[in-house]
């Protein structure tokens, strides 16, 4: 196993190297999105264009065909030439008004004159055409028609505007809101971890003040892996969540520790398939689970102990078991009494994680033959220079 985790870790240098070339891709296609302002003309005109053709319908079935269909359709084309003018106040002055009242009058003051505008527009367009006697230049009994055609039309597109500015002011609160809820989980998380590392400190310190005494040599080797620890732990300070090789390298840094303390006493058993090693658990997950099995699991047993720990995928989820063949819990012991910082801290970092998986991300259990067994459960994802290269 340690093997194929040093092969992994080796493998996941040249991620970040990888991932440098994406943004330059990313930019070239969003690059490619945008529009033009020849083609953004284009796509108004044939907008106005099939609305002009929408509306000339009905008519075409009961009067004139083509008198119809043209008179409707340049009514749509002198709302295209209004187009820009319409967009440019509503960029300009509607963002700035923050009440709906104030919206409400600045609107209706503007539907005025930009009726009267669409009315002499569609006026010259229709001019030319004697067949379309219905032109207000024409016909002046149909300015009050076209005035009154057109300020409705004016309204229905204010409308269609602040519809589209209402709703995305609603998915950008949205947004908003979702940056400052994982911001507070981020925080809370942290705040978790920053309880157990001076527990996990003080309890290392302790054990190897034990030893200075006694074997000199003994207490340097454990100071040693302990600073290696940290350095490690240093490196993960910033990151909610880490591999499941980073989280094993950790542990094989503690366990360094113990082993040395405990030398023959202490067994311990990992069995963990590459495969999963890219996928994301908590940082320091497993060191107060494993420090709970030495110390009241083996460390009061004389022939000591063995400790097993394995993961394994299981449907969409991971999978990760500590079992000890130590001295068991208690007969009175459960969950919701449990008073000590490792298995608290630890369930309440796992459920505000992974609040879809309940009270099922972490149970304690007595294991049949004597020992105590932690199953732990999150949900199966992995890096995101892994997941690109699964893709490839």
């Amino acid at each position: 196993m340690n093997h194929a985790l040093s092969n992994w870790l080796a493998h996941t240098t040249d991620a970040p190297r990888q991932m440098s070339l994406l943004p330059g891709l990313a930019g070239q296609r969003r690059s490619g999105v945008q529009l033009t302002r020849l083609q953004l003309a284009v796509l108004v005109l044939l907008a106005w264009t099939a609305i002009g053709l929408f509306e000339a319908f009905p008519e075409m079935l009961i009067n004139s065909p083509w008198p119809a269909l043209i008179g409707k359709v340049f009514d749509a084309w002198a709302w295209a030439l209004l187009t820009p003018a319409i967009m440019f106040v509503d960029r300009k002055f509607a963002s700035r008004q923050t009440s709906v009242v104030s919206l409400v009058l600045l609107f209706l003051l503007l539907s005025v004159p930009f009726s009267l505008v669409h009315t002499y527009l569609a006026g010259l367009l229709l001019y030319p055409i004697p067949d379309v006697w219905w032109s207000p230049l024409r016909n002046k009994n149909f300015v009050v028609y076209f005035f009154l055609g057109g300020w409705a039309t004016y309204c229905a597109i204010i409308g269609i505007l602040q519809a589209f500015r209402f709703y995305n002011r609603y998915l950008t609160g949205q947004l908003q809101l979702e940056r400052v809820e994982k911001s507070l989980l981020k925080s809370r998380l942290n705040g978790l971890r920053l309880q157990l590392e001076p527990h996990f400190l003080f309890n290392t310190l302790n054990a190897i003040s034990s030893e200075v005494v006694t074997d000199p040599k003994l207490a340097r080797e454990m100071i040693e892996d302990l600073g290696a620890l940290l350095r490690r732990s240093l490196d993960c300070q910033d990151s909610v969540e880490i591999t499941l090789a980073q989280e094993l390298a950790l542990l094989d840094h503690y366990l360094a520790i113990q082993k040395l303390r405990f030398g023959k006493r202490l067994k311990v058993r990992i069995d963990v398939e590459p495969a999963i090693l890219s996928v994301m658990v908590p940082s320091m997950l497993l060191q107060p689970v494993i420090e709970n099995a030495i110390r009241h699991g083996i460390e009061s047993r004389v022939s000591g102990g063995t400790i097993a720990v394995s993961a394994q995928r299981v449907g969409d989820r991971l999978q990760i078991n500590v079992v000890d063949d130590g001295v068991g819990l208690p007969a009175d012991w459960r969950m919701e009494a449990c008073a000590g910082l490792g298995v608290r801290v630890t369930r309440e970092r796992l459920e505000a994680l992974y609040p879809e998986n309940g009270e099922d991300s972490f149970r304690v259990s007595r294991r049949e033959g004597g020992g105590t067994e932690v199953a732990i459960r999150v949900p199966l994802h992995r890096t995101g220079a892994e997941a690109l290269g699964t893709e490839a």
